[in-house]
């Protein structure tokens, strides 16, 4: 849990990690039914995770209530080298523009763009 400073108020993010594998498709829905945001995250060095994403997303927007922030977080910033990434920074903004997400990259490892994603979401989550 994190909670972040949103104009007059504060808002607490509460993530959990859902896990991304196919065998848990059904407990994973029940937790976004009632999210008031959620992050689809990606490694930029691994093509199919980014592929993996693209069907979650999918998923997760025939579940999700509208009014739902979606955020696509490419992570692992920290073992890429830029322009040389296997997911390229572009190819999260498209997908990002294409489903009316929010869009960043970080590395969890690091902390890069951690709470400046973070902090977007909040802005942006009902309250």
């Amino acid at each position: 849990m994190k909670t972040f400073p949103v104009k007059c108020s504060l808002v607490t993010l509460q993530l959990w990690d859902t896990v991304g594998q196919e065998r848990f498709r059904s407990v994973t829905e029940q937790y976004y039914r009632k999210a008031d945001g959620i992050l689809a995250m990606y490694d930029v060095t691994d093509p199919a995770s980014f592929t993996a994403v693209q069907a979650w997303i999918g998923s997760i927007k025939e579940k999700m209530c509208s009014g739902v922030v979606l955020m696509i977080l490419g992570n692992k910033l920290d073992l890429s080298s830029g322009e040389d990434s296997a997911v390229r920074a572009e190819e999260g903004h498209r997908l990002a523009q294409h489903h009316k997400a929010l869009f960043y990259q970080c590395s969890a490892k690091t902390g890069l763009n951690l709470n400046e994603s973070m902090s977007h979401m909040a802005e942006y989550v009902p309250l």
